[in-house]
Order: C-alpha cells, then structure tokens, then sequence
C-alpha cells in the first residue's frame, strides 16, 4: 500500500466532506493528531476502524485502499489486488512481530547477564566502569527489549513505549544493585560499587525520560 496516496486522499474526501480533522476524528473515535499522521502517510487507518472511517468520508474501503476514486470497470481488479496486498502485509506483519519477539527476549537473557556482571563480577569493581557503561547499558537493553516485545513499529510508538519503559528499568537496576549491596554487606568490595550502580540506574534513566519528552512532542506535532 502507498501510505503517502492513501493520506492524500483521505486528506480530499475529508475536505470535500467539509470536515476538519477534529470533525473526522470525532466522528470515528480518534484523535485529531491521529488523522494528521494518516494524512501526512505516517501511518494508516487499522482494519478495525476502515469501516466507519469509510463510512464517514463517503468512499469504499476498495478507493481507500487504492488511494483514489474508481471507476465501475476496474473496481473488482483493484478489489483483489488490495486484498493480496492486505494478506501479504499481514503475513510480514506476523513474521516481523515473531523476529522482534525473539530479540526482545535475547536482549532481557543479555541484560540478566550484564546485571550479574555489574553486581557480582570480580573484575567491574572499579567505579569508571560503572559510570562509563554499564548502568546505562542495562537501561538501554532493558527498554529495547520492552520494545521490540511490545510489538510496536511506528516511530512515534516505539519512542513513546521507551519512554515508559526507562524509569522502571532504572528502578530495575537499583534494586538489583540494592540486593546485592545487602546480601554482600559484610563485603567491603561490594559496598561503592553496587551504590554506584544504583544511584547512576537512577539518574541515567532520569536523564533518558527527559530527552524523550520533546522527542515525543516533536514526533506528536
């Protein structure tokens, strides 16, 4: 499917409807940036809300799917080339997912590894280590594998999904680090580094939420 021709043409029926894109988005149940994102080819309109989308601009979901009006003649082709389209998409969709899943799941066994190192291994015991990589590694891992579990492939939602994952990863590490720090307390080894892990979990996942709030404005605009 043309995302960016089928957005131009919901943009014309809108407009030849006489509607805003509040007016639309009210009408099918979504928001107004929701249709802006459709219209500018930054995503399409899911199969659940074809209908009423459809319904509301006076097209058939066989146009919307062409991206232009159709005549009488041509329709049952088109019909049948946007129903092989739909069914491949689908089938890429179900693969994609499975392949995000299985690395989602690779990069948690990575970051269980990595937590294991930080708090426990005899040879990250010097505090530049902890603040050079690790803590922020874990973090990373953590929400790249909330991501791509998730299942989520727009842009706007993968940055939004990180968003939420990063403060609870944060918080992950710290307390990973805090268990350790009081099962190991009569180790005086332990104690400086494991504190710098969860204070530096803390702050690296303080600092990443932050960044990504005008990331997600500017993707939201």
């Amino acid at each position: 499917m043309n995302e960016n021709k089928i957005g131009s043409f919901i943009q014309l029926s809108r407009k030849e409807k006489g509607m805003t894109q509040k007016d639309l988005a009210d009408r099918i149940g979504v928001s107004d940036k929701t249709i802006s994102k459709w219209e500018n080819g930054n995503s399409v309109p899911d199969t659940e809300i074809l209908s009423s989308l459809c319904q509301s601009l006076d097209i058939s979901v066989n146009e919307l799917l062409s991206g232009e009006k159709l005549p009488v003649e041509t329709y049952p082709q088109r019909a049948e080339e946007n129903m092989m389209n739909l069914l491949k998409e689908n089938e890429d969709n179900r693969k994609n997912s499975t392949i995000q899943l299985v690395v989602g799941i690779v990069l948690g066994i990575l970051t269980l590894i990595l937590l294991l190192g930080i708090t426990g291994g005899a040879g990250l015991h010097a505090l530049v280590w902890f603040i050079d990589l690790p803590s922020l590694l874990g973090i990373i891992l953590i929400c790249a594998a909330v991501v791509l579990c998730s299942g989520v492939r727009g842009k706007k939602e993968v940055f939004c999904v990180a968003q939420k994952a990063v403060i609870p990863a944060g918080v992950f590490m710290a307390l990973t680090a805090g268990v350790v720090l009081l099962v190991r307390l009569d180790d005086i080894e332990y104690i400086g580094p494991n504190l710098a892990v969860a204070f530096l979990s803390l702050t690296y996942a303080v600092l990443i939420y932050l960044i990504l709030i005008p990331v997600n404005k500017r993707l939201e605009g």
